[in-house]
């Protein structure tokens, strides 16, 4: 009886893949041991919630392929007919992270006007650095025209003979030490607020991923079955 089950089913599949070509089961990756430490509560990264949303795509899809056949191919329907939809959860997932991995600005309103700040408070402090190495005292005391970072603040390197031509905080010494990496005293409070709201950025990110995996962890056993099935087809 099995041998002839397996018989009819490889049958009806030699049949499908002759009348849709196209169809495949091959976007699905196998996500349970993801799945399995989101329902423990782990926080999974953009990557394993990207390969989670694209094996819930391909799911809904091979489902609804099958069932528009489900007539010419009732045995391999009988199989695909399980598949859960999860389309909510893999629509959430694709609103908030972007296929590459990136958490988009859109995933909330609050990441949305950080990153906003972000942007802005970023190139009023570029202009501001810019407009002190473009002045002639700027290009007499800099080593070289150029805005960098050390430390995760932003810094411009000043000629050591001229160190206390400038007022401001010392992050780093060049390699050479012909230079010193300065930031400025006028732009500390905007790089301080720049750090507030990379920060900031940081802990929206985690709580979005937080919520997403949340919700796939409280659909662990509909996830495991359509992998399953997904793995049988």
């Amino acid at each position: 009886d099995e041998v002839s089950l397996r018989l009819r089913q490889s049958a009806e599949a030699r049949y499908l893949l002759s009348e849709s070509q196209g169809f495949t089961a091959s976007g699905a990756f196998d996500v349970r041991k993801e799945v399995k430490m989101a329902s423990l509560g782990k926080i999974l990264d953009p990557t394993n919630l990207v390969e989670i949303q694209q094996t819930l795509s391909t799911a809904h899809q091979v489902r609804s392929t099958l069932k528009t056949m489900s007539k010419e191919v009732p045995l391999i329907w009988d199989i695909a007919g399980g598949i859960e939809d999860l389309s909510k959860t893999e629509k959430e997932i694709a609103r908030c992270i972007s296929p590459g991995g990136e958490v988009l600005d859109s995933a909330s309103k609050e990441l949305t006007a950080i990153r906003t700040q972000l942007k802005n408070t970023h190139e009023i402090l570029m202009k501001r650095l810019e407009g002190i190495i473009r002045t002639p005292r700027g290009r007499k005391i800099i080593q070289e025209p150029i805005i960098t970072e050390r430390y995760g603040r932003y810094v411009i390197p000043v000629k050591v003979e001229y160190r206390k031509e400038i007022k401001g905080i010392t992050h780093d010494l060049s390699n050479t030490g012909a230079s010193v990496y300065v930031e400025p005293s006028s732009t500390v409070d905007m790089g301080n607020t720049l750090r507030e709201l990379q920060t900031a950025e940081k802990r929206e990110v985690e709580r979005i991923l937080r919520n997403l995996s949340s919700a796939i962890g409280d659909r662990e056993a509909e996830i495991l079955r359509n992998v399953s099935i997904l793995s049988e087809l």
